[in-house]
C-alpha cells in the first residue's frame, strides 16, 4: 500500500526536522494530499464518463429524432402516392361510381359548410359606440345594479364570503367594433320554411378599459373583515345580440337576448391592503378572477343568455328560444414539429397530451383530455375523439399541449395553445392544423383538429346505435325549457319561488338545474312568476343502458347480429320494444319542483310547494318526442308551464339519406312498404300491433 509504505518513510527517515517538513526545509504539502489522490482520481474518471454518457445520450436521441422525422415524411410521401394510385384504379375501373362518389362528398361539404358561409352585413361598430357613449351617464346606474344583484349571491356562497360596499362603473364608455349582421345558423332544410322565426343576430366586439369603483368587503370570521377595492377592469370578448321572434306588428321584435359567444378575457386591478397581496400574489388574482368568469359564464356566455322582452304582449319564450346547431365531434388527429426539451443535464423527448374545449363548456364539464403518447414527437390520436353541444358557429375549440411529468412536485409543463372557431374550422371541411403559441409567440409545434357535425332530429336510432356508443360520445339531447308558473299559493309579498329541475333522480348520472329566483318588486308579478330558463342534458348510450331490456341468460336461441338485408326492420323492431319494455323509473325521468324561499323582506321560506314528474317512457312515446303542457304542481292549486324535449343525432350521411326520402338504401319493394307504415304510425301517434 503506498500510503503505508510513505507512513514508514517518514518515520524511520525522521531527521528531526518534522514529519510534515522535507527534509530540504521546503513544505510537505504534497505528501499530505497522497492519500486523497487516488479518491480525486475516481471522482475525475467518474465525471468524464458521466459527461461522455450524457453526450452520447443526447446525440442519440437527437439521431432517434432526425431518423423518425425522415421515417414520417416517408411515409407520408408513400401514403400520398398510395392514394394517387387508388384514385387512378379506382377510376379506371369504374368513372361512374367515383363519378356518384364525388358527388355525395361534396354534397356533404356543401351541407357543412353551409352553415358556416352565412351571408350578411359588416360594419364598423362606431354607431352602437356613439349611442353607448351618450348613454352611459344612466347605463352605468342600470348595469352597475344589475351586476350586483346577479354576482351578490355568487359571492356569498364563497368560503370567504363577500359582499358589495360601493360599485361604480366610472365614466369611461363600452366600446364596440367589427359587428356583423345576419340570420342566425339555421339547418339548410330549415331556411325559408314557414313558422321558423330565425330573427337576427348582430356580432361584436365589445372592449371595456374601465375606471371603475368598485369596493368590497369579504368576512374572514365574525369579528375578521377585509376590504379591498377594483379600480380598474379590462374587459374583451365577442357578444351576440338576438332579435327574435320577429313579427308583424309594432315594435316588430318579440324579445332581445344578448350573451358573450365564448369566454371573454378579463383583468381587474385591485386597491387597499388586501389588493396589495392581490396584485403581487398572482394565484389570488387568479382566484378573483376566475370567481367573475364562472359566474359570467353561468349566466352570460353560451349556452346561457339573458332575455328582456321587448313586447309582453306577443313575448313567448317558446317562440324566443335558439335551439343549438347541432352536435359536434371534435378529435386531435396528430402532432407534429415538438422538439427535444433541453435540460441541465440529460434532453428529454416529450410526453405529450392535449386538453380540448369549446367554447364555455369548461366551466360546466370536465375538459377533454386525450391520453399520453409517451416519448414521442409526432403523437396521433386519430381514435379519440369528444362530443360537444355546438351552440354557435363562432364558438371557439381551444386547444392546449401538455408534458407530462410523472413527479407530484414537478407539474405538467404547457408547451403551446391554439384556438380556432367552429366556423372557419367548417370552412375548411372540418380539418386544419393549428399552430401553437406560448405567450403570443409562435412555438413552432402543431396540432390538427378535426370536427364532424351531427345534427339534431327527432329519430331515436342513435340511442340504440352502436356507432354512438363509446367513451365521451353523445347519442341524444334532453331539452327542458321553464317559462313561468301560476298561482303560486304564497302571498305576494312574502313570495320567492325558483324552479328545481332533476334528471335521472336516484342515480349516477343524476343532474340538478336550478331557475332564478323570482321574488315580489314593482313591475313583477311573484304569483305568476317568469322564468324563461333552459337546459340541456347530453344523452349518452350508458345513461339509456338500465332502460334497455337485458337478454335472458338461458336464451339459447340468441345469435350474434348479422349484416343482412332486414337490418333496418331489425333495428326500428328494436327501438319499439325497448321504448316500451319495463324499466327503472327514476333512472331518465324529469322532475320538477317548485320551491319558495327566503322572501324579499325576509320572511321565512315555505320549501317545497310540488313537483311534477315526466318520465322517460312517456316522452319517447310522445309525438316528436316532445312535451309541451301545463300541468297542476302541488296540493296549492299553482301550475307550471313547461316543455321537453329528446332529440337524437344524425351524421350527414344519415341526414341526407333521410332527406332524401327516408328509406334505407338495399330495401325490397316488402320492407320498404313496412318500414314506410311504421314510421308513418308512429309519427301520427296511432298505436300499431306487428
Amino acid at each position: 500500500d503506498n500510503r503505508t509504505i510513505c507512513y514508514i518513510h517518514h518515520h524511520h527517515h525522521d531527521d528531526g526536522v518534522g514529519a510534515h517538513d522535507g527534509g530540504d526545509g521546503t513544505d510537505g504539502g504534497g505528501y499530505f494530499f497522497a492519500p486523497y489522490l487516488h479518491d480525486a482520481k475516481l471522482v475525475l474518471a467518474t465525471l468524464v464518463i458521466s459527461i461522455t454518457f450524457t453526450m452520447i445520450y443526447n446525440f442519440y436521441l437527437e439521431w432517434q429524432v432526425r431518423q423518425s422525422s425522415s421515417s414520417q415524411n416517408t411515409k407520408s410521401k408513400i401514403n400520398a402516392q398510395e392514394r394517387r394510385l387508388s384514385v387512378d384504379s379506382t377510376s379506371l375501373r369504374s368513372s361512374s361510381k367515383a363519378l356518384i362518389t364525388s358527388m355525395t362528398s361534396s354534397t356533404r361539404t356543401s351541407m357543412a359548410a353551409s352553415l358556416a358561409d352565412i351571408e350578411g352585413i359588416s360594419a364598423s361598430g362606431n354607431f352602437l359606440s356613439g349611442i353607448l357613449s351618450q348613454m352611459w351617464a344612466h347605463l352605468d346606474v342600470a348595469v352597475g345594479n344589475c351586476i350586483k344583484e346577479t354576482l351578490e349571491p355568487t359571492l356569498k356562497e364563497l368560503a370567504v364570503p363577500m359582499h358589495f360596499i360601493r360599485l361604480v362603473l366610472g365614466d369611461v364608455p363600452i366600446k364596440t367594433q367589427n359587428m356583423f349582421i345576419h340570420r342566425p345558423d339555421l339547418a339548410p332544410d330549415k331556411r325559408g320554411k314557414k313558422g321558423v322565426q330565425a330573427g337576427i343576430q348582430i356580432d361584436v366586439d365589445v372592449i371595456w378599459d374601465g375606471n371603475c369603483d368598485i369596493m368590497l368587503q369579504a368576512t374572514v370570521n365574525k369579528s375578521a373583515k377585509v376590504t379591498f377595492g377594483v379600480k380598474g377592469i379590462k374587459l374583451s370578448g365577442r357578444m351576440h345580440i338576438l332579435l327574435s321572434p320577429l313579427t308583424t306588428e309594432l315594435p316588430v321584435i318579440s324579445a332581445v337576448q344578448y350573451g358573450f359567444t365564448n369566454p371573454p378575457e378579463l383583468q381587474l386591478s385591485f386597491t387597499g391592503a388586501a389588493g396589495l397581496v392581490t396584485n403581487s400574489l398572482s394565484f389570488v388574482q387568479n382566484a378573483l378572477v376566475g370567481v367573475v368568469q364562472s359566474s359570467l359564464a353561468s349566466m352570460l356566455v353560451l349556452p346561457h343568455r339573458m332575455v328582456m322582452p321587448m313586447d309582453l304582449g306577443t313575448y313567448d319564450y317558446f317562440d324566443t328560444y335558439q335551439p343549438p346547431v347541432g352536435m359536434v365531434r371534435l378529435t386531435c388527429v396528430r402532432g407534429r414539429g415538438f422538439k427535444l426539451l433541453r435540460k441541465m443535464i440529460l434532453n428529454d423527448i416529450p410526453d405529450i397530451y392535449c386538453v380540448v374545449t369549446l367554447g364555455a363548456s369548461g366551466a360546466f364539464r370536465p375538459p377533454f383530455r386525450t391520453t399520453t403518447k409517451f416519448n414521442n414527437l409526432t403523437p396521433n390520436w386519430e381514435d379519440e375523439s369528444c362530443d360537444f353541444i355546438l351552440y354557435d358557429m363562432d364558438q371557439k375549440v381551444y386547444v392546449s399541449a401538455y408534458d407530462e411529468d410523472t413527479s407530484p412536485m414537478d407539474p405538467d409543463d404547457l408547451m403551446g395553445k391554439a384556438e380556432i372557431t367552429a366556423r372557419d374550422l367548417f370552412r375548411n371541411e372540418g380539418t386544419c392544423e393549428l399552430e401553437l403559441h406560448m405567450d403570443k409567440k409562435k412555438t413552432g409545434c402543431y396540432v390538427t383538429v378535426r370536427a364532424d357535425l351531427f345534427y339534431l332530429s327527432n329519430q331515436l336510432q342513435s340511442t340504440t346505435s352502436p356507432h354512438y356508443e363509446g367513451k365521451n360520445k353523445l347519442c341524444g339531447l334532453a331539452t327542458i325549457i321553464v317559462t313561468r308558473a301560476f298561482d303560486v299559493p304564497v302571498p305576494k309579498a312574502d313570495a320567492a319561488t325558483y324552479i328545481k329541475v332533476t334528471y335521472g333522480e336516484g342515480c349516477k348520472h343524476k343532474k340538478v338545474f336550478m331557475t332564478g329566483t323570482v321574488s315580489d318588486y314593482p313591475g313583477i308579478d311573484a304569483l305568476n312568476p317568469m322564468y324563461d330558463s333552459v337546459f340541456h342534458v347530453p344523452i349518452t348510450s350508458e345513461m339509456l343502458k338500465s332502460q334497455q331490456p337485458q337478454s335472458s341468460p338461458n336464451n339459447k336461441s340468441s345469435r350474434k347480429p348479422t349484416i343482412s338485408s332486414n337490418a333496418p326492420i331489425n333495428n326500428l323492431r328494436t327501438s319499439i320494444t325497448r321504448s316500451n319494455s319495463s324499466c327503472s323509473k327514476d333512472d331518465n325521468d324529469i322532475v320538477f319542483t317548485l320551491i319558495d324561499t327566503y322572501g324579499a323582506n325576509g320572511t321565512s321560506p315555505n320549501g317545497e310547494l310540488g313537483r311534477i314528474v315526466v318520465t322517460h317512457d312517456e316522452l319517447r312515446r310522445t309525438y316528436e318526442h316532445t312535451i309541451t303542457a301545463t300541468r297542476p304542481i302541488g296540493d296549492g292549486g299553482a301550475k307550471l308551464e313547461f316543455r321537453v324535449s329528446l332529440k337524437g343525432m344524425q351524421s350527414e350521411d344519415e341526414r341526407l339519406a333521410w332527406l332524401n326520402g327516408g328509406i334505407p338504401q338495399a330495401m325490397t319493394e316488402r320492407q320498404e312498404s313496412m318500414y314506410s307504415s311504421l314510421y308513418d304510425g308512429l309519427t301520427k301517434g296511432v298505436t300499431i300491433r306487428v
